[in-house]
C-alpha cells in the first residue's frame, strides 16, 4: 500500500476513537500519522525511507521488506520506545503518544494484511505462503484495487471530518472503551515499571 493511502485509511479508523476519547490535538494526529507509515522504513523508496536514508537502509539490510517491521513483534518494540519516551521526555500532553502511535503502527499492519503479499505477523517463524482462494478481499499494492480503497476512504474521511467539525464525530463510539484499553495499557506500563521511569 503506497504511503498515502495507509495515512488516509488510518485517520479513518483513528480520528473516531480520538474524537469518543477527547484526544484530537495536533501531537497525537501526528503520532496516528507517523504509526501509519513507520513500518514501511525498511523500504528505501518508501515515503521515510526516502527521507531517512540511514535508517531505512539499516532496516532493509537487517530485516528485509514487509518481515521484523512488520509484525507482532516490532508493535511491542514501538509501544515501548514510545512509553519510554513519552515517559522520561513528554509533559502531561504526551501521555496517550504512545498508544497514537501503536495504533497507527497496528492499523499499517492490518492494511497490509489485505494486500496480496500480505504480512508475517509473527515474525521471525516463517510464515506460510498459501493464501486464501478468495482473491475479492486482497488489493495489489499501487494498482486499481488500491486506488478504489484510497478513493473510499477519502470519502470516509471527509465525512469523519465534517463530523468533527459540527462535533458529532465523538458520537459514533463510545468514549468509555477507548479510555478502558488506554487504562489497561497505562496499568501494563506501571506493572512493567515503564510509568515509574522518569519520576
Amino acid at each position: 500500500m503506497e504511503y498515502k493511502t495507509h495515512l488516509v485509511s488510518t485517520f479513518v479508523l483513528g480520528l473516531p476513537l480520538m474524537a469518543s476519547g477527547g484526544q484530537v490535538d495536533l501531537l497525537n494526529l501526528g503520532m496516528l500519522g507517523l504509526g501509519s507509515l513507520l513500518p514501511d522504513i525498511d523500504h528505501p523508496q518508501s515515503f521515510l525511507g526516502k527521507r531517512n536514508k540511514i535508517a531505512s537502509g539499516l532496516t532493509n539490510k537487517t530485516f528485509g521488506h514487509r518481515k521484523g517491521t512488520h509484525s507482532l513483534a516490532a508493535l511491542v518494540v514501538v509501544y515501548i520506545g514510545m512509553t519510554l519516551i513519552a515517559v522520561n521526555y513528554l509533559t502531561a500532553q504526551g501521555t496517550y503518544t504512545a498508544f497514537w502511535l501503536t495504533f497507527g503502527y497496528l492499523c499499517h499492519l492490518l492494511e497490509d494484511s489485505f494486500s496480496k503479499e500480505g504480512v508475517n505477523w509473527l515474525w521471525p517463524k516463517k510464515k506460510k505462503q498459501k493464501r486464501s482462494s478468495s482473491k475479492m478481499l486482497f488489493y495489489q499494492t499501487g494498482k486499481l484495487t488500491e486506488y478504489l480503497v484510497l478513493g473510499l476512504m477519502l470519502c470516509l474521511l471527509l465525512i469523519e471530518l465534517r463530523l468533527l467539525w459540527i462535533d458529532q464525530l465523538a458520537s459514533l463510539i463510545p468514549g468509555q472503551y477507548l479510555l478502558g484499553v488506554q487504562s489497561w495499557l497505562l496499568k501494563i506500563d506501571h506493572f512493567l515499571g515503564l510509568g515509574d521511569l522518569g519520576k
